[in-house]
């Protein structure tokens, strides 16, 4: 056994937390000092990711969760920091969106009074405030970090007044865009006359929307604005009617913003937009279309914005796509132009070194002190065939080996990693999947997401039966097992794979011409998935011809995703219900999908989740939960000891806010236990009733109503990150 100091466990156990952080998390010691720069490991030679980050472009950061989006914005911000120039704000732009939106129900109530804006003017004012409101803050969050730097010293001697009066001209801006500002657009006014005995005082009446500043959490009170007015005289009375405009100019306030950092010598504003592909897609347009792109492409050079997002999520608007950087993070992209032999040690060797450096500065030691001696390439291979060099994933990965292994006094070995491997499968990535079956939306939409549980089961089962076909020459001579991990359909159908991939049951592996000379994707099922379906995974080496493997003909899956597309797919009309064949996609398409049959409808293409349809019926619509309470569910369920809101939130990529509220909410249908340690700090417990509905329930078996398990129905309607 291998003998581990206190101090060696807790640095491996902190190396591995810090993998695992999500969005924002800083890396810092305790003491706050930031780690960022020790800590920080580009996918490429030369920092070449951070340098193009940092280049005076607009640039999306594209990769899966996980990736290092967020890692590689800290690190830009990092570097900014010491520019006199140039001057940063991140924006978290789901909680931006998320906090100017109003409440279903008020809404109505307000489009329901006379003279009032539209809803949709509604929406893009209060984004517009939310946005300038959180870009605002952070700026001056910059700013006091920059000014607590000597370099900022010459600055305060250069404009010869004290620095605070940036920082008030910056709030008065912000107030200039919270007031409610308007213009007569009465061409003529119209005065009615008439003698009166009595005097009477004219009242104004205003609905106005107003907003609250703070740096880290914007909030909004959102309601309308119109005016009226009237003044009288004893013995006559003079009424008059007159229609105000509201008035909001984004590019004035722009300007203004502009001069204000001119002033101290600040050039350009980098905008660093986390969580765009978070937004649902109707939201993202309205992100881009009212903010973003009229922000880039009149900004006169200011305003440069570095977006995070998902492969396959992502809307440019009016957004020159010419005259922006694209980064992508995902394996492929970065290491995929060369070949597969090649293309697997960079990430290998990517891999190895996020790992050597977080052990280094967390637990002061080399890898040799955790990782068995022998067999060191193969260690390294495996933890990249589990983790795809995701930073993320390579966090839960370790984290589960220190629990396995470590705290044991055992050394890490090839059989702990597909150990911990088929544990955070089955744990963090297909738990998870399953509990959408749970998911509060329509059953179509509910239908389309485990359609996909349906491929992916096809895709399992022809590996599966792959390890004992004999038809092929090249499969006879490989010796014990051979590997069936890896598939390869035709390019025009890798978006069929795109949401497993996103949610990690595949990846990406490489591109390349197959044996009939046609463009083929190669993917590989998950390290995990794998070893739980004992599927062996990669492919043999020691002769030439092995090179090709995965593009061997039996590892054709075109068919198979055809023969899905088929049976699980068909285009309906969400006005009239008429239903068409797939052959009619295309023509569909050219017409923006309009239903012939209606002349109004929109068709759609939905998903038919033919072996779970029944289990998905079966689900009472009183279980059915919004994605962020189930996710809270899920991550109690695995976690064992009751969790405060921050642990969740770090865990689902939201607010511990959100989480404290959404906790409340569960607690109230008695799926969640609120209680308080000896700290007074607020803890959440999943019950036992919430483990049998949502966690212990099978799959392919029934799943009772919600008054079979006691649930209570009180849930207040509610829409998700409303403001009333």
């Amino acid at each position: 056994m291998a003998e581990f100091t206190p101090a060696a466990l807790t640095g491996f156990r902190d190396a591995a937390q810090s993998l695992k952080l999500y969005r924002r998390a800083e890396l810092s010691t305790e003491g706050g000092s930031s780690l960022i720069e020790d800590l920080y490991v580009d996918p490429l030679p030369e920092d070449h990711i951070l340098q193009t980050i940092l280049k005076p472009n607009t640039t999306f950061i594209i990769g899966r969760k996980g990736t290092g989006k967020s890692t590689v914005f800290q690190r830009a911000q990092h570097e900014l920091r010491a520019s006199d120039s140039i001057v940063s704000a991140y924006v978290d732009i789901k909680t931006v969106y998320e906090s100017s939106q109003v409440d279903p129900s008020l809404l109505a109530d307000i489009s329901a009074l006379p003279s009032t804006l539209p809803a949709a003017s509604l929406e893009r004012l209060l984004l517009y405030r939310a946005f300038l409101q959180a870009v605002i803050g952070a700026i001056r969050q910059e700013l006091e970090t920059k000014v607590r730097r000597t370099i900022w010293q010459k600055i305060k001697a250069t404009i010869g007044q004290p620095f605070g009066e940036l920082f008030e001209g910056l709030d008065e801006l912000l107030d200039a865009a919270n007031s409610d500002r308007f213009i007569s657009v009465l061409a003529t006014r119209t005065e009615n006359i008439r003698e009166t005995g009595q005097s009477s005082d004219g009242t104004a009446l205003g609905i106005g929307a107003a907003a609250s500043v703070s740096p880290t959490a914007p909030g909004l009170n959102p309601s309308l604005s119109y005016s009226a007015s009237a003044s009288s005289s004893s013995g006559t009375e003079r009424t008059f009617a007159d229609v105000l405009l509201r008035v909001f100019d984004v590019k004035e306030y722009v300007i203004q913003l502009r001069d204000l950092l001119h002033q101290v010598g600040i050039r350009q504003l980098y905008v660093f937009i986390d969580d765009f592909s978070e937004l649902p897609p109707e939201a993202m347009e309205l992100v881009v279309d009212t903010v973003l792109a009229p922000l880039n492409n009149w900004s006169d050079e200011l305003v440069k914005f570095k977006v995070a997002a998902y492969p396959g999520r992502v809307y440019l608007g009016s957004i020159d796509k010419t005259k922006i950087d694209e980064v992508n993070l995902d394996l492929f992209s970065l290491y995929g132009t060369s070949n597969i032999t090649t293309m697997e040690e960079k990430a290998i060797e990517f891999t190895r070194r996020l790992i050597q450096k977080r052990l280094g500065a967390y637990a002061h030691l080399g890898t040799d002190e955790f990782f068995a001696p022998r067999n060191d390439d193969e260690i390294w291979r495996h933890l990249f065939y589990a983790t795809m060099a995701n930073p993320r994933n390579l966090g839960y990965l370790l984290f589960f080996l220190y629990e396995s292994k470590l705290i044991y006094g055992q050394q890490i070995n090839v059989t702990a990693i597909r150990e911990a491997a088929r544990r955070y499968y089955e744990e963090k990535i297909e738990a998870s999947f399953a509990m959408n079956r749970f998911l509060h939306e329509s059953f179509s939409e509910r239908s389309s997401i485990y359609s996909l549980r349906d491929l992916l089961d096809e895709i399992i089962e022809r590996a599966r039966g792959l390890r004992s076909h004999q038809a092929s020459e090249i499969m006879k001579d490989i010796s014990g097992r051979p590997p069936t991990s890896h598939f390869h359909v035709v390019t025009e159908l890798e978006s069929l794979l795109s949401t497993l991939e996103l949610n990690f049951f595949l990846t990406k592996y490489y591109v390349q011409s197959d044996r009939d000379g046609r463009q083929v994707t190669v993917f590989a099922l998950n390290y995990g998935l794998c070893n739980k379906f004992t599927i062996e995974f990669g492919r043999p080496t020691g002769r030439r011809e092995y090179r090709l493997y995965f593009v061997e003909r039996i590892f054709d899956y075109t068919s198979l995703l055809q023969g899905y597309v088929r049976t699980n797919q068909e285009i309906v009309c969400d006005s009239c219900a008429a239903r068409y064949e797939l052959a009619n996609l295309s023509a569909l398409q050219l017409y923006g999908m309009m239903c012939p049959s209606c002349k109004s409808g929109t068709c759609t293409v939905t998903n038919l989740p033919k072996k779970y349809e029944q289990m998905l019926r079966a689900i009472s619509d009183e279980l059915l939960l919004p994605r962020v309470e189930l996710g809270i569910l899920h991550t109690l369920g695995t976690a064992g000891p009751p969790q405060f809101p921050a642990d969740i939130a770090g865990e689902l990529d939201c607010s511990y806010q959100l989480v404290g509220k959404r906790g409340k909410i569960l607690a109230d249908r008695g799926l969640v236990l609120r209680s308080k340690n000896d700290a007074g700090r607020r803890q959440l417990t999943i019950t036992e009733q919430a483990k049998q509905i949502y966690l212990d329930s099978v799959l392919d078996g029934p799943v009772a109503s919600a008054s079979d398990h006691g649930v209570a129905d009180n849930r207040p309607e509610e829409a998700p990150g409303a403001v009333s």
